[in-house]
């Protein structure tokens, strides 16, 4: 039984918010993951290999399985190496991956047995998190995956099945055969609903470049659209990858930095601390507010971005700026908070810590 302790973190609105930490023995944690399992709400991986079932309620807890840990590589690009943990809405399957690496595996949490070995080559593997992420689909858990640098699949999580078997022609001196491209895989986010996945990755310049696409036409239609589909978006090139974002709903992504890139200049300008908001599945054209500038220091270092329908929560190494999506004005900043990722089924937003997991329950915002 892990222990609860009940606080408060003081905001800037001068609110105190209330906050839940399962202060953690053991093992240091490395990731954890929200699931809906009957084991807890949360899925936990220690530095030893363990992966544990948490009930958030209670504090219990219960390890789950054994597996062995992919190794490492030294840090040589822009992504630090790490372990990562994904999870299964349903928990019954995750996958630790190595971000700014190459490998990773898929287990079944309740045996360790594995179902995957996954390889996604060694082409600049530092420079990205390594592409993964589960979805459900056809009554079955899939994982989305990095298969080759400039490559996703989709496989059953329980047996590896490929269901996205197709075969790319290798180019001849300056000519790209047909689906043939240079483009980088970076870090794959599903929308809410799991019917479209963004794909945050890079191509030679180098400059980054975000893509979308329809799920239900990859894997029901045409096995080449994550390559050229027709539901495929692209957004404008940025100066840099592994960009903050966040679905803000079912259609639009948000995306850290207010820069706008220009093709003249081959630059992008404009840059400022804010988001910038676009249509991932193309719909309508960039709209005259699509760019958001916030009030926040230029130097402020943003990890990730999260948002609920009501609010979009900009997280930092100090703290996380709370923002009203309707009026776009701030309502308050968290300090000292900040979250690894946003629990829908829970309405929270949870902190990772080697010794610990803080969480904070969004209802008490509305209380404000």
């Amino acid at each position: 039984m892990l222990i609860i302790n009940n606080g408060l973190l003081a905001a800037s609105d001068g609110h105190a918010y209330p906050l839940r930490t399962l202060a953690w023995s053991g093992a240091a944690i490395v990731d954890a993951c929200p699931v809906q399992a009957q084991y807890g709400a949360l899925l936990v991986l220690t530095a030893d290999g363990a992966l544990h079932g948490v009930d958030s309620d209670t504090g219990a807890h219960a390890e789950l399985c054994h597996v062995e840990l992919p190794a490492l590589p030294h840090a040589n690009g822009s992504c630090e190496p790490s372990l990562r943990l994904h999870a299964a809405a349903d928990g019954a399957h995750a996958a630790v991956v190595v971000d700014g690496g190459q490998h990773g595996i898929v287990v079944e949490t309740l045996s360790g047995a594995v179902t995957m070995h996954l390889d996604g080559g060694d082409y600049h593997a530092e420079q990205v998190p390594f592409s993964a992420c589960f979805l459900r689909h056809a009554g079955r858990n899939v994982l989305v995956h990095r298969s080759a640098w400039n490559r996703l699949d989709v496989a059953d999580a329980a047996s590896g099945a490929s269901l996205t078997e197709r075969v790319f022609d290798e180019p001849k001196g300056d000519k790209s055969p047909g689906h043939y491209h240079n483009r980088f895989r970076g870090r794959i986010r599903p929308s809410p609903d799991g019917s479209r996945l963004l794909d945050d990755g890079w191509i030679w310049a180098p400059v980054g470049n975000m893509l979308a696409w329809s799920v239900a036409d990859w894997l029901d239609a045409n096995p080449w659209e994550s390559e050229d589909g027709a539901s495929m978006v692209k957004d404008t090139q940025r100066d840099d990858w592994n960009t903050p974002a966040c679905w803000v709903g079912e259609r639009h992504v948000a995306l850290w930095g207010t820069g706008e890139w220009d093709f003249d200049e081959f630059e992008e300008t404009g840059k400022g601390p804010g988001v910038r908001l676009f249509d991932a599945t193309g719909q309508t054209a960039p709209a005259a507010d699509a760019r958001w500038p916030m009030a926040l220091d230029e130097k402020l270092r943003v990890s990730e971005l999260f948002c609920d329908g009501r609010r979009l929560y900009i997280a930092a190494d100090t703290g996380t700026a709370v923002w009203d999506l309707a009026t776009r004005a701030q309502l308050a900043g968290l300090p000292g908070f900040t979250p690894r990722f946003h629990d829908r089924g829970r309405a929270s937003l949870v902190a990772v810590g080697p010794a610990s997991i803080v969480e904070l329950p969004l209802a008490w915002l509305d209380r404000a």
